[in-house]
Parts: C-alpha cells; sequence; structure tokens
C-alpha cells in the first residue's frame, strides 16, 4: 500500500503558529532567485544549528527587524515541507551516523509545497566533513523507485536502492530569513511532526533553527541574539532523530542530548534514552 504524509495523521499548519507568522509582516521580502544569489555567495560557509522553544523563537526574530529580508513564494512567507526518507532493514545509513562513518548518506523525498515542487535527493557528507547533494526532480510516490530514479540512484548513490524502504516522514514549517548586509541566511523550522506510518510524534513547541554565513562572519544580528538568550549551537539531525524516537530498540547514546531536550519540551513523556 502506498503512503503519502497525508495519509499518516501528520498535520503541520502555518496557521498554528499565527504569534510568529505576525512578527514577519512587516519585514521585508526577498525572491526565490535573489535567494539563489545570495547562496552562491557562501562558498566557505558555516553552519550552526540552535534548538529553542516557540518563545524563545518568537523573541529571537523579534530582534532581528531591519537587518534581515524573509524569503516569499508566491505571497507566501512559512512554508511547508514534506520529508520521506529511506533506509534498509539494518538501518544502514542511520548507523551510519551515530557511529560518524567517514562518508555517510541520507536518502529521501522531499516535497516543497508552496512551490508544488518534489526533489529525490542524495545527501553526503564525507570524511572532511564537508556535505554535498545530489537530487532530481520527480513525482511523490513511496510505493517503489522509478526507473529514472533507479538510474538517477545508480549514479549518485553507492548502495542497492532495492533494498531501501520508506522509514522515516517529516513535516515542518521553515521561515527563511536573509541578511541585508552581509552573506547569511537563517532558517527556522516549526511545528515538526515525526511519523513511521503507524505513530506520530509531534512537537509544537520545538523550533530547529539553522545560520548559513560566510566563514568571514563573526558577530552578526542573529548570532549576538542567540548568544543575548544564552542559545547554543548543537548538532541536530531531523532524521537521526525521528529514527531514535520511533524506533527506539536502535543504539542512539549519540543523540541522548538532544533526545532528553526533545523530552523535556514534551513534558517528559516521549524519549528513547
Amino acid at each position: 500500500m502506498e503512503i503519502g504524509l497525508l495519509g499518516t495523521g501528520m498535520h503541520s499548519d502555518p496557521d498554528d503558529h499565527l504569534p510568529l507568522s505576525s512578527l514577519i509582516n512587516e519585514f521585508e521580502s526577498i525572491s526565490l532567485s535573489e535567494l539563489d544569489e545570495t547562496k552562491a555567495r557562501l562558498l566557505t560557509r558555516i553552519e550552526s544549528k540552535h534548538l529553542m522553544t516557540l518563545g524563545q523563537c518568537r523573541e529571537f526574530v523579534r530582534t532581528l527587524g531591519g537587518a534581515y529580508r524573509v524569503l516569499e513564494i508566491q505571497d507566501i512567507r512559512i512554508g511547508r515541507y514534506e520529508t520521506l526518507y529511506y533506509d534498509t532493514p539494518m538501518f544502514l545509513t542511520y548507523l551510519q551516523h551515530h557511529n560518524r562513518k567517514g562518508n555517510r548518506y541520507k536518502l529521501r523525498l522531499r516535497h516543497y509545497d508552496t512551490s508544488d515542487e518534489t526533489y529525490l535527493e542524495v545527501k553526503k557528507k564525507n570524511n572532511k566533513g564537508s556535505t554535498e547533494k545530489s537530487r532530481i526532480r520527480t513525482s511523490w510516490s513511496s510505493s517503489g523507485f522509478s526507473l529514472e530514479q533507479v538510474a538517477f540512484l545508480r549514479a549518485a548513490f553507492p548502495y542497492d536502492s532495492r533494498v531501501f524502504h520508506p522509514v522515516l516522514w517529516t513535516v515542518y514549517n521553515r521561515l527563511t530569513l536573509v541578511s541585508k548586509k552581509i552573506p547569511e541566511r537563517i532558517t527556522l523550522d516549526t511545528g515538526i511532526s515525526f511519523g513511521d506510518g503507524q505513530k506520530v510524534l509531534s512537537f509544537p513547541d520545538l523550533v530547529i533553527g539553522e545560520i548559513k554565513h560566510d566563514k568571514g562572519v563573526k558577530n552578526s544580528p542573529a548570532l549576538l541574539a542567540l548568544h543575548a538568550q544564552s542559545i547554543r549551537k548543537r548538532a541536530f539531525s531531523k532524521y537521526c532523530i525521528g529514527i531514535s524516537l520511533l524506533y527506539s530498540w536502535l543504539k542512539h547514546n549519540r543523540f541522548k542530548e538532544n533526545l532528553i531536550y526533545l523530552s523535556k519540551l514534551s513534558g517528559g513523556g516521549r524519549t528513547a534514552c
């Protein structure tokens, strides 16, 4: 049976976070084509992730005022992302990340609601710490790989795609802010849910922030605001955390700190620890 995100009971509505939406009404907008130009300027970029509550995120966004523009696509400023991750029955790629294997991969199908585009993506992190991404535009389906997808995976993925099957679904809303003056981009992901086709775990108060900036940027308004709020950077993978939560029999010691943080956010009721 084919399973899609809309059929799993997973829900993430941008209107659930109206207080955050109202904060960005006064921000100037930036188009997708303009955003692509800023990406080209981030050649030697540094990335950091920051976990925060929705309340902390509101305060963070409030302090950024006129220093950033917000990505707007078809008059929409908070877009919905749906992602389907694949792995083997023995969770090969998950364990690569848990064990910090030198060359490790993620295989996913991602749908962007705002643009109504779907991509099959392969992400590789090499032993030097840099990330490479290959993707092909395709259609949403969890019933198996098409001939075109198989051909793409033969070139971009070192494993036999026939042994990979859907293991994790994620849904979240994304807000993207772009600095007006320096090469820096911020994404704020809210309303995240994890599902395995049978069970869904939602974290409405969690915000996953990521800052990408040029290597030479030291004290941007965003970095200073995070420091002022004592929001420190930490490693966080939606895939690894979702798998740890839904398949708790797998080893997950490396992700324990983040799992404890999520457990506290949800009142102690959701943890793999």
